[in-house]
């Protein structure tokens, strides 16, 4: 570990990702092997930015402690500490790599965090990724691939943080499949960014923290009467949803991804404990997209992960329109304008 150069600081971008095939229940948690195949589009605005660099004096001082400083709702970096997920991931990473060196980390999203915006994805994989370039040295994903972390072995890693932050590593359209056993799973990219690019209008409803984070949700799936049903389900909705995306057609994806989305919350809500992340304001404007779908033919269809917030998905040449009508129904919500991204990026350049 001599060779680290402690003067290179490296920032990470990684984007969310909203799932169109809903990743929901674990086979085992420990080793992140989801129940289910899911498969998701990778955003390009909303991303998590990381950067990273070895400490001061942490080659000679190897039991100094990381710092990780997290951006507040105001933008102030604040330190984070306990038994935070993401420390935790951190020190995950230290012994399955044998990383010694301690680092500093300054992270920030481009949205709001833990409201179902996928900030988890993000954010563990922007870690991963910023920290393995801190300790290797690599300036770039070239050449942090060169050193044997490809964008594979990233997301496996990144996976074991937070199993969705694997499918954010690729641009496009992301396959996470779950595979026969823990160590089979694989993730992949199904079609580029280019393929069909989509927009997708995040409706924040509510930006505050989650009561019940993911993880824990994920636990209560299987007591949920639907929960087997919605799995054995899956496979064929993932024909359709693959065959919507090869075609293009749009109106075959909404269908798809309209009814998904719902079946995950229904299971949520009829587990033990009853789970319900959608809040009023959720469904009054799910039942307003419905309506102008059908009376106004509005070209727009509807998506939500784990919390209240609403992805509305349309072709990109109708996202003025769409975004148009939704705020002089809801001028009181803000929306993010996002897109189909490109996947992650890394730079490493000298400390001011």
């Amino acid at each position: 570990m001599a060779n680290i150069d402690q003067h290179l600081e490296f920032t990470a971008e990684v984007p969310s990702n909203i799932a169109l095939v809903k990743y929901w229940g674990k086979r085992d948690p420990d080793r992140q092997w989801p129940a289910n195949d899911s498969l998701s589009m990778t955003l390009n605005a909303a991303r998590t930015i990381t950067t990273a660099r070895i400490h001061h004096d942490a080659m000679d001082k190897m039991d100094k402690g990381d710092v990780l400083l997290r951006a507040d709702m105001d933008g102030d970096l604040q330190p984070v500490t306990g038994n935070d997920k993401a420390l935790r991931h951190l020190a995950y990473l230290r012994r399955e790599l044998k990383m010694p060196p301690a680092l500093h980390i300054a992270t920030k999203n481009t949205f709001p965090s833990g409201c179902g915006i996928a900030s988890s994805a993000s954010g563990l994989g922007a870690l991963t990724l910023a920290a393995i370039s801190a300790w290797t040295g690599a300036r770039s994903l070239t050449e942090l691939a060169a050193s044997g972390f490809d964008l594979p072995r990233l997301a496996e890693l990144a996976r074991l943080g937070s199993g969705s932050a694997c499918r954010s590593f690729f641009g496009g359209y992301c396959l996470w499949t779950a595979g026969a056993e823990p160590e089979s799973q694989t993730v992949m990219q199904v079609y580029d960014e280019d393929h069909w690019p989509l927009a997708d209008l995040i409706l924040i409803v509510s930006p505050e923290t989650k009561s019940v984070s993911s993880s824990a949700g994920h636990l209560t799936t299987a007591s949920s009467p639907l929960f087997k049903p919605r799995v054995a389900g899956i496979p064929a909705r993932m024909r359709r949803v693959r065959a919507a995306l090869a075609a293009r057609d749009l109106d075959a994806l909404g269908v798809e991804i309209e009814a998904e989305a719902l079946d995950m919350h229904a299971v949520m809500m009829t587990a033990t404990p009853s789970l319900r992340y959608l809040l009023d304001g959720s469904v009054d404007f799910l039942s307003w997209l419905r309506k102008e779908r059908e009376e106004t033919g509005l070209p727009a269809y509807f998506t939500i992960d784990a919390g209240p917030n609403i992805h509305v998905i349309c072709d990109l040449k109708d996202a003025a329109k769409v975004s148009a009508r939704i705020n002089a129904a809801f001028p009181h919500l803000s929306i993010i304008a996002d897109r189909t991204g490109a996947g992650p990026t890394l730079t490493g350049r000298p400390l001011p």
